[in-house]
């Protein structure tokens, strides 16, 4: 299914009038279950039984009784039935948009902006993946009680229920946070090398595009500041100058392997200040983009281009 054809659920297709939050008891028959769709909120999930498979990113994670998900907004994701169960798939769906915590919120929409609100600003985890997150196996009285109370004050709505419900999310958030620090040094260090791996990848995928520190640390979840000191400690050297090796390295292919002109190369591989670029490509190379091309010429068959200024 192509990203413009996934479904997308908004706050005015669930939440009642002038709530921020929402909760249900969903089902294997569910109508979403099965289908990739987004939301314009965060998603919680908690599955109280069966087991089914999730599907978020091109990944495939199993879901099972005691299983948290964390899906982010305008995240493409879907559970999906095991076949080998008979047991029925039974989650609890919460979902909430930021500024449901803290009016200063409300014009924010990812689950890492929460980290920017008093309630939670020195308790956001530092050791996450994204686009969602997924916490393993736990009991049902670390958050499933919480869960189950949300439920019911949702359901019942008595006087000052959405302050109760806002104190229960408070405290799943943060136990949650306390769940997900407490990770083995381990876990750890495999969840900071597929952080780090998935950022390469949508650096090569991405190279053309303009692309901020804000925008990358929040693919994954992460405050700024953290996310560029773990990049650093990881490949040695700021996400900026590897992002310009990786932009350098594809105009050396274009160079060598097309007759494109160098201006139109320097454009294509992000670089929008010509200047710029001639002085970034000797530094890393030790030679101006016509030194290099004549130097590699035989590297590779010139493809159909823009004939060579």
């Amino acid at each position: 299914m192509q990203p413009d054809k996934v479904p997308v659920i908004t706050e005015r297709d669930l939440f009642r009038p002038g709530e921020k939050v929402y909760i249900q008891m969903s089902t294997q028959d569910a109508d979403f279950m099965g289908v990739i769709h987004k939301h314009t909120f965060i998603e919680l999930v908690y599955v109280v039984s069966g087991s089914a498979w999730h599907v978020v990113d091109n990944r495939r994670s199993p879901a099972s009784k005691g299983d948290l998900f964390i899906i982010n907004y305008d995240t493409p994701h879907a559970f999906f039935r095991d076949e080998k169960t008979q047991e029925p798939f039974l989650v609890y769906d919460l979902l909430f948009t930021p500024d449901f915590f803290d009016i200063s919120l409300i014009n924010n929409v990812g689950f890492e902006s929460i980290n920017s609100s008093f309630l939670f600003y020195s308790l956001f985890p530092t050791q996450q993946i994204g686009p969602d997150m997924h916490i393993s196996g736990s009991s049902y009285n670390v958050f499933g009680e919480l869960f189950n109370k949300i439920y019911l004050e949702f359901t019942g709505c008595e006087e000052g229920y959405i302050n109760i419900i806002r104190a229960y999310v408070i405290e799943l958030i943060i136990k949650m946070f306390r769940k997900m620090n407490a990770a083995p040094r381990s876990e750890s260090v495999s969840r900071q090398t597929q952080i780090v791996d998935k950022t390469l990848a949508y650096l090569r995928e991405n190279y053309q595009k303009h692309l901020s520190l804000d925008e990358l640390a929040a693919q994954v979840f992460l405050s700024k500041d953290y996310f560029a000191r773990l990049f650093r400690e990881t490949t040695g050297m700021p996400i900026s100058t590897l992002l310009q090796k990786i932009r350098i390295e594809e105009a050396c292919k274009l160079l060598t392997g097309t007759n494109q002109k160098v201006d139109d190369i320097a454009a294509h591989c992000g670089f929008h200040d010509i200047k710029y670029f001639y002085n970034a490509f000797k530094k890393l190379t030790g030679m101006t983009p016509r030194q290099y091309r004549i130097a590699n010429q035989n590297a590779a068959p010139a493809q159909t281009g823009t004939t060579q200024e």
